[in-house]
Order: C-alpha cells, then sequence, then structure tokens
C-alpha cells in the first residue's frame, strides 16, 4: 500500500515537471520591458538596452531647431564606452496608448531642474516579444502639467 501511494506520488511529480518543461518560456509583457528600459537608463546598462530595442530601433532628440535620429547600435555603443553611468534622478512611466501589438508609454526621468521625458513605442514581434521599436527624447526646464488635454475642436454634429 506504502509503495503504491508512493508511486502516484513520483508520476504526480513527474508529470507536473514534463508539464512545466514542455510549456516554453514565459514570454515578457510591455510592463518589464518598460521597467528594464528605465534601469538600463539609470545604470547605463548597454547590455539590457541591446536585448529590449528592436534592431532597427531609433532614438530622435532634438537638439536647438533639428532632430537627431541615432540608431540602436549608437545608442548602445556610446553607453558602452560611457563605463556604466548612474543617473542621479528618479523615473515614473504612464502607459499613454496600447493595443494587443503595440504600446506607447511616456517616461520622465526627473532630475533636479529638468526632466527628460522618453516617448517609448513598444511593439510585439513575430516571437511574441515586446522590444522597443522608437525612442524620442524630449527636454524639459520644468516638470511639464500634464494634467488635462486641452479641447482644440468640439464635435461637429
Amino acid at each position: 500500500m506504502k509503495i503504491t501511494i508512493l508511486k502516484a506520488c513520483l508520476v504526480g511529480i513527474l508529470a507536473a515537471f514534463s508539464i512545466s518543461a514542455y510549456s516554453g518560456p514565459i514570454k515578457g509583457d510591455y510592463d518589464s520591458v518598460v521597467k528594464e528600459y528605465i534601469d538600463s537608463h539609470m545604470n547605463g546598462n548597454y547590455k539590457i538596452l541591446r536585448k529590449i530595442m528592436n534592431n532597427d530601433a531609433t532614438f530622435s532628440i532634438p537638439r536647438a531647431e533639428k532632430v537627431i535620429v541615432q540608431t540602436k547600435p549608437d545608442i548602445v555603443d556610446a553607453m558602452k564606452t560611457e563605463g556604466g553611468v548612474k543617473q542621479n534622478c528618479e523615473a515614473k512611466y504612464e502607459v499613454v496608448a496600447k493595443s494587443s501589438a503595440l504600446v506607447m508609454v511616456r517616461v520622465d526621468f526627473c532630475y533636479d531642474n529638468c526632466v527628460q521625458q522618453n516617448f517609448l513605442v513598444l511593439e510585439k514581434n513575430d516571437d511574441k516579444e515586446w522590444k522597443i521599436a522608437q525612442v524620442y527624447k524630449v527636454f524639459n526646464d520644468k516638470e511639464p502639467d500634464m494634467s488635462t488635454p486641452k479641447v482644440i475642436a468640439n464635435k461637429v454634429n
């Protein structure tokens, strides 16, 4: 009787391990990608940034009256050269829009004298993994008022 119970428990444990082994890897959600982006920025971790970005991802950064576009290799190489610079800021983020294949997120890096807003566009690839496709960086002198959108036009009947 004890051997039968032992065999049943052993079969149950083996079945549980088999099911978990064949269920495949769990694909991350967009929230974890955003948190990894924040970590890579705050700690200068180019390895994380390289992992969470599409190969053709771009960064658009305004400089005076011009927008500079940098590619994934440009940003990763610059971060690698800087050698893990730690940022002295706080970070927060908000999902602006989302669907099952595309998510737009605003990440605010709040420094003492300015806010760096990063607008991320994340896309789900063919492997069902969320990757950053585009980043738009905007520097503000102080925290912007993001409370209520202004009404530009009223509904026309």
